[in-house]
């Protein structure tokens, strides 16, 4: 047994040994070789990106980030047409090697690693305002919701659970168009925009967010439209507001976020969020937080674009279909906006240049996620 042990020892060694001196050094550092100086990383299975080798830049530093713990490491790959390099990375860490492109011109690389900042936001606990009171149903809208079910039906030949349904629902509507942010439809209703999509329409996040809040009132659901709103809409040029959809589910006795556009539920544990909960998880468990979908959602991509508007939220006070002429107001406010504590209360978003004086103000979570009525 003692001589078999050795035997393995020695073999082991003599395998270590072949690798590390097959590791190309320069300067103390790996080397990689390329014949092309295009190149791909990977981070954790859960991203990709490409890389152009440039040995004319003394240092080129290759800035990763993630949303993952301080204390986790993250595995990452960097691959040229020929050779690569895997090593694993911790937050704020920094990891160099050097590319030789074409056997003649070395490139120092710098992969560094940063975490994206999730701001911790919270709110009170206060019990809800009845005044804040938001309008879920009108005996106004129900021939326009079965003129709706008649012309655009939905086929739930697989949907066993209320979360089956709304997947189903939320592929459909995403199913009708491909994006487009810069044109608008005529009119805001489901049957208008979808009229539209036929003709050829192709709309932005808001006309997602109408038909399949309204598909859902069809189905039973009592449904919203939400309004995500980022930190700096004041003072920011760039994005500034996204627009999808919340649904109550009877079955669990909470409001979940859905977004048509995307395609994408939030799940933590099982369980699906609601769009304050969906911050916290990025925040708190990114690492257990899904998205379902019967489409395709990368997660990775999702919560890039997703989770700079999570931080103020407002819906209208009336969620009934706009066939109706006079909309219900809260003190002569269409909408209540979420406000987390210790911020000040948005009242314009500088890159649409709009005055936001249509809010009742809340920092209740009480208030916003009131069960329906």
């Amino acid at each position: 047994m003692k001589k078999l042990q050795n035997a393995i020892l020695t073999i082991l060694t003599i395998t270590f040994s072949t690798l590390a001196y097959s590791q190309k050094i320069y300067k103390g550092l790996p080397v990689v070789d390329a014949s092309n100086a295009k190149a791909k990383y990977y981070i954790t299975n859960l991203r990709d990106g490409s890389w152009n080798i440039l040995p004319n830049i003394a240092d080129d530093s290759l800035v990763i980030k993630t949303y993952f713990s301080d204390k986790d490491k993250i595995a990452f790959k960097f691959m040229t047409d020929i050779d690569s390099i895997r090593f694993e990375i911790s937050d704020n860490q920094t990891k160099r090697f050097y590319v030789l492109l074409n056997k003649e011109s070395y490139a120092l690389t710098t992969v560094i690693r940063q975490k994206i900042y999730i701001p911790e936001l919270s709110y009170s606990e206060t019990k809800s305002n009845p005044n804040n009171k938001i309008s879920y149903t009108n005996d106004s809208e129900k021939s326009y919701l079965e003129s709706l079910k008649s012309k655009y039906p939905i086929n739930f030949k697989n949907s066993r659970t209320q979360i089956d349904k709304v997947l189903t629902i939320l592929n459909w509507t995403r199913s009708q168009w491909e994006h487009r942010g810069d044109v608008s439809p005529k009119k805001n209703d489901a049957i208008s925009i979808l009229d539209e999509v036929k003709e050829g329409g192709r709309f932005p996040c808001f006309a997602y967010g109408y038909v399949l809040a309204s598909q859902l009132k069809v189905s039973g659901f009592k449904s919203r439209v939400i309004y995500l709103k980022t930190k700096d809409i004041a003072t920011s040029m760039q994005g500034g507001g996204h627009v999808a959809t919340e649904v109550f589910i009877d079955e669990l006795k909470k409001w979940v976020f859905v977004d048509a556009q995307f395609n994408a539920m939030p799940f933590l544990n099982n369980v699906p969020l609601n769009a304050v909960e969906l911050q916290n998880a990025i925040r708190t468990d990114f690492d257990k937080l899904e998205f379902r979908s019967l489409g395709k959602i990368d997660k990775m991509s999702y919560i890039d674009f997703v989770h700079p508007y999570l931080f103020y939220f407002d819906c209208s006070f009336d969620q009934c279909e706009s066939v109706i002429t006079e909309r219900n107001k809260v003190n002569g406010k269409r909408s209540l906006m979420l406000v987390p504590l210790g911020t000040e209360n948005p009242t314009k978003m500088l890159v649409w240049d709009l005055k936001i004086d249509y809010c009742e103000y809340t920092n209740s979570i009480n208030d916003f996620y009131a069960k329906p009525n």
